[in-house]
């Protein structure tokens, strides 16, 4: 099975967990960090949806802070991914970007598992809980992640 890792834009904070919130209702991706700053973008405004004294056949540079959710799915999903992602977003175009990668096989066991019994589980529920910071030993921290390379399940 063919994996991606996924890129979807978003014009706010909001509009990306919006969006992320949608496809991982569905098992569509991983879920992810939603990662913004400041972005430029050369537009043309001709056919957009803005006020007609800017709708002309020109190229503008556009500044503005942007969301980058980053993800990972499925081969068999990107489809449903795609129309699920545009269908959640309020910009005028959602820009997707796929790219088929090389993982190691911890994080492919993490996939599998995330979208193993896919639409049979109902809705996923928020865990009744947060992270926290914890120190860790410095001779402990190896043997905290899991291993790629050993026997399956185990730690380094």
């Amino acid at each position: 099975m063919q994996y991606y890792q996924v890129l979807i834009s978003a014009e706010q904070t909001v509009q990306a967990n919006r969006i992320l919130d949608a496809l991982m209702a569905r098992q569509l991706v991983l879920g992810g960090p939603v990662v913004g700053g400041p972005a430029k973008f050369l537009w043309n405004f001709n056919e957009s949806d803005v006020a007609e004294g800017l709708r002309e056949h020109k190229l503008f540079t556009v500044e503005q802070d942007y969301n980058y959710i980053i993800t990972y799915t499925r081969e068999d999903l990107k489809d449903e991914l795609i129309d699920v992602a545009e269908s959640a977003s309020l910009e005028e175009v959602c820009m997707i970007s796929l790219m088929p990668m090389e993982m190691n096989r911890a994080l492919r066991n993490l996939l599998d598992s995330t979208f193993e019994g896919r639409g049979h589980g109902g809705n996923p529920d928020p865990v009744d809980a947060v992270a926290a910071l914890t120190f860790v030993a410095k001779d402990m921290v190896s043997s905290r992640t899991k291993s790629s390379t050993g026997e399956l399940g185990s730690r380094r």
